[in-house]
């Protein structure tokens, strides 16, 4: 007797899961680096063996983002996991400059410090315009690319931030908001832990439960330091997103990128997969395009194991090719000066 095809399909499923090994460290006892580059300090997490993986986390998270992705990725690859520049643990650059540009600058400072030639990289939201324009300015120190519930400026952002009629509680009338950040930093200030609770739930998939109270805390607690809070909004800034578009549409004129290149929506969020291609597409003749199912904006807080097999999945073939990252030298060495 054949077996129940559903039943086939479900071994399939558990079998093609990814696992955390048991050598693969909770994302809490990961090791700590932090490198000073030009103009801010970069801290960032580290752990896994195999090919390198930069996770360029979005705002107004940090590297905490990957808190469940990180070690079941770790068991695949050497994850680097940093913070960006203003943000978790990384100090806020002096000249007060959130560009997607300047960002690719510290990515790719950090990996110069690591001696990471070549690295795989994925990224959520704001990470998606940093990871894209590393990839841009950088072609070469990045051999796959990943982004996530993103789109550029020049490339139909600015239609997702102009306010609209039809605009309510649940659109992302936010990005006009954070836009004007002197406004919105008078008015969240004192409430981070409101804001970031409504942000959480309005563009999630599960509500008010795709966050953790105590995640929501470490955020609230993060962008209430000194100057945190004005510099996560930073990278929604007029100036930021006028600096990004100039970046984008003059990088992607006559050209694409030319790396394996996957691009994620959630399901509640960047959805149908033709909606991803279209924001997309243009930028690369060798996309991928998927939807992460249960998850809204927040992916790799919703369905991270869904997430994380996915990567595995996309950047397998490249990684074969990749040689070992060996980040051992870093173990009780002086980084700073």
């Amino acid at each position: 007797m054949l077996p129940n095809l559903s039943t086939v399909a479900s071994i399939i499923t558990v079998a093609s899961l990814p696992f955390v090994s048991a050598d693969t460290a909770p994302f809490t006892d990961w090791d700590h680096g932090r490198v000073q580059l030009s103009n801010v300090s970069i801290h960032f997490r580290y752990a896994g063996s195999g090919p390198p993986l930069l996770l360029v986390h979005g705002n107004p998270q940090h590297s905490y983002t990957w808190r469940v992705m990180g070690p079941i990725l770790a068991s695949h690859f050497t994850i680097i996991a940093p913070d960006n520049r203003g943000a978790g643990d990384s100090s806020i650059p002096a000249d007060n400059d959130y560009s997607a540009e300047a960002m690719a600058s510290d990515l790719k400072g950090l990996l110069d410090f690591l001696q990471v030639n070549q690295t795989l990289v994925f990224s959520h939201d704001k990470g998606a315009g940093a990871a894209t324009a590393l990839a841009a300015l950088f072609p070469d120190s990045v051999t796959s690319l990943g982004v996530s519930e993103y789109v550029l400026p020049g490339f139909g952002y600015e239609e997702f931030s102009c306010p609209s009629p039809t605009w309510d509680l649940y659109a992302n009338w936010q990005l006009a908001f954070f836009s004007i950040t002197d406004a919105a930093e008078f008015f969240i200030r004192g409430r981070e832990k409101d804001m970031l609770s409504w942000y959480f739930y309005h563009a999630s998939y599960s509500g008010t439960e795709a966050i953790p109270d105590d995640v929501l805390q470490r955020y609230a607690t993060s962008i209430s330091k000194p100057g945190f809070l004005r510099s996560m909004l930073g990278p929604f800034s007029t100036a930021s997103t006028t600096a990004d578009h100039a970046l984008f549409t003059k990088a992607f004129a006559n050209s694409t990128l030319k790396m394996p290149f996957l691009a994620l929506g959630g399901e509640a969020s960047l959805a149908p997969e033709s909606q991803v291609k279209q924001l997309w597409g243009n930028l690369s003749h060798n996309g991928t395009y998927d939807i992460v199912p249960k998850a809204g904006h927040w992916i790799a807080d919703e369905n991270p194991e869904w997430v994380a097999q996915r990567l595995v999945e996309f950047f397998g073939s490249t990684a074969a090719t990749m040689k070992p990252a060996n980040l051992t030298w870093l173990n009780n060495k002086v980084t700073l000066v």
